[in-house]
């Protein structure tokens, strides 16, 4: 093995968890079907500044995902402290399930990516950038207030926030994508002092169709109707979920260690 960069450990599973999250990996629309797609296979990793989180983000032209894993173990071998890189998820995910330890060691040299346990040992090449890097530090950086008010993301200051459980939101989600389009509408009612939050779906031939009362722990703001393609059950945890919504403008959606930002989707 190369000289090493640096090397740190992280909970194997929470690591390949957040893979997965971040690659969104599922059903998207695509004319008039559906196909499996992801946000991209290269994902960018982030040490933070104070050495305890891996910050792992993906994005393409449409949506962004970040999601943070805990670090320990952390240790510089170069002077140049090189805390991001970028590598591939399925190279990386095809090695990852061989390994049975509770804990890997990761290490980078100036070429590779390696995971690391007493018995064992893998290596995929670094890629040398990521095209959505921009939107990734972008999202990396966003900042959800904490005192009620709405967050920002870009020229958009949301109207509208959910609380709900993120196990109900990918529930809802799966139970719609029965109908098969790919495509969910999300809309926010209000009625007097009280809101209903929907999440609906419709085939390609509008014959077939489900609509699911999602119940959630607290709603303010705006009533909004927006239309969304992405398998976002994939990126729910079974924690409390906020999602951020304003008609026609992207959709947030935001765990403790992580943030989602889709596009909506425009019917022609």
């Amino acid at each position: 093995m190369s000289a090493n960069n640096l090397r740190f450990a992280v909970d194997r599973k929470e690591f390949e968890k957040a893979l997965h999250s971040v690659t969104l990996k599922g059903k998207y629309k695509s004319a008039n079907s559906s196909k499996i797609s992801s946000i991209s296979n290269g994902v960018a990793g982030c040490v933070s500044d104070d050495g305890t989180t891996l910050t792992l983000g993906n994005a393409s032209d449409t949506m962004a995902a970040v999601c943070s894993v805990p670090i320990t173990e952390l240790q510089w071998f170069s002077t140049t402290k090189q805390s991001v890189f970028f590598f591939e998820v399925e190279m990386t995910i095809k090695y990852l399930k061989t390994f049975k330890d509770d804990s890997i060691h990761i290490a980078l040299s100036n070429s590779k990516l390696y995971l690391l346990t007493p018995q064992r040992k893998a290596s995929v090449p670094l890629l040398v950038e990521h095209n959505g890097i921009a939107a990734i530090t972008k999202v990396m950086s966003m900042d959800i207030p904490t005192d009620g008010t709405l967050p920002t993301f870009g020229r958009t200051t949301f109207e509208s926030r959910i609380v709900l459980n993120g196990n109900v939101l990918a529930q809802a989600i799966k139970d719609c994508s029965n109908v098969g389009t790919a495509t969910y509408k999300v809309n926010l009612m209000a009625f007097d002092s009280s809101f209903s939050f929907v999440i609906s779906s419709v085939n390609f031939h509008e014959t077939e169709s489900y609509d699911i009362h999602v119940p959630f722990l607290s709603a303010t703001g705006e009533e909004v109707t927006l239309e969304f393609s992405a398998p976002i059950d994939k990126f729910c945890v079974n924690t409390n979920m906020s999602i951020y919504l304003k008609d026609e403008c992207p959709i947030l959606l935001c765990g403790e260690d992580r943030k989602l930002i889709i596009a909506p989707y425009i019917r022609g």
